[in-house]
């Protein structure tokens, strides 16, 4: 079971918002799959943002000048734009945006450390 972190190899602030597998607070039709943002992360910075129960964690992380790291082809997240949250996938209001986030495997030993570099 990983933990894992994001470095920030971009020359502005990057904030992350992740989902990862958290079937007791997002049982049912949410699919077992908890929201949550946003951790900022300076130049140069790594932070350690989650422990998971699953091998797999997606996210996405955004500059202030509009860069974004995730996949257009993964999952459809409800993000708060501006304010820290905690939610499920799939809930969200219409004052929140839509990103699509990217997967980060790390691995399936435990104790695995995974580090998500965000390159420019």
């Amino acid at each position: 079971m990983p933990w894992f972190e994001f470095k920030n190899n971009y020359s502005k602030l990057i904030s992350v918002a992740i989902m990862q597998k958290d079937t007791d607070a997002c049982g049912g039709e949410y699919g077992g799959w908890a929201t949550h943002g946003w951790w900022n992360i300076n130049p140069g910075d790594t932070k350690t943002v989650a422990y998971s129960s699953n091998r797999y964690l997606y996210f996405y992380a955004h500059a202030g000048d509009g860069t974004w790291w995730g996949d257009p082809n993964g999952p459809d997240v409800y993000v708060d734009p501006i304010n820290k949250f905690d939610s499920c996938y799939q809930i969200g209001t219409s004052t929140w945006d839509v990103v699509t986030m990217a997967r980060a495997d790390g691995g399936s030993f435990l104790g695995n450390h995974h580090t998500q570099n965000l390159n420019p």
